[in-house]
């Protein structure tokens, strides 16, 4: 079931376990010998739904319930042998994402947060910026960059460094570290390297509070696009 051009909605038909090539878990054969399973350490054994993140040659399977997600060639067998699911519930989705989401963080148990954060933002849904803890939110401060007294130069509204600056001043200049990620395709290297370089190149300061990055714009602007800011 097609969700929008970037993610799908399927029933996977897992078997867990390195020797699987062509087989069912009873042992015989069912379908072409030439399909061959990608994933050994499986969420389940069995059929469960899934989302597919569509991609060129790879694509990411991740599983809502265990929040794990496995990066597969385009013509694997849980590709292949996906069936279509009857219908597809987004609200329900979204709020068991987002449920499993901050279950995950309180526990401490593993979770591919940046994935999921990828499939919230496909689903049109807020990207969690919360870091849970057993404790309550996680509200330490976790770095970054004083704003300068004013403007360094002005930022380029036409290129990358310019629409990611917009992006986080369309918020109040407060946006996840995830939700950047999932938006601009980035790696949270990239994210935190952008920070720093708005702050190195043009006195832009911004700090990291759990997963929350907010931008902080020098005293007097309002417009760090404009030539003739100074």
């Amino acid at each position: 079931m097609i969700v929008n051009d970037k993610l799908e909605w399927k029933i996977i038909h897992w078997i867990n376990g390195p020797d699987k090539r062509g087989r069912s878990p009873r042992g015989e054969l069912w379908f072409p010998s030439k399909l061959r399973y990608a994933v050994n350490d499986t969420p389940c054994n069995g059929a469960s739904h899934a989302f597919v993140v569509v991609g060129e040659k790879h694509h990411v399977i991740f599983c809502p319930y265990t929040m794990s997600s496995y990066s597969v060639p385009s013509g694997c067998a849980e590709l292949e042998l996906a069936t279509e699911p009857r219908e597809f519930r987004r609200d329900f989705m979204v709020g068991l994402v987002t449920r499993n989401w901050e279950e995950k963080q309180k526990l401490g148990l593993p979770a591919d947060l940046d994935t999921a954060a990828l499939v919230l933002k496909l689903l049109g849904a807020e990207v969690p910026h919360r870091i849970m803890t057993a404790d309550g939110e996680d509200q330490r401060s976790r770095g970054g960059k004083e704003v300068a007294k004013q403007l360094a130069k002005p930022v380029k509204r036409k290129g990358k460094r310019g629409d990611f600056l917009a992006w986080f001043l369309e918020n109040s200049g407060s946006r996840p570290v995830r939700e950047a990620m999932a938006h601009f395709g980035m790696t949270r290297s990239n994210v935190l390297s952008y920070l720093f370089i708005l702050q190195k190149d043009h006195g832009i300061g911004y700090s990291l509070q759990g997963d929350l990055a907010t931008v902080q714009l020098p005293e007097g602007v309002t417009d760090p696009f404009l030539e003739e800011a100074k």
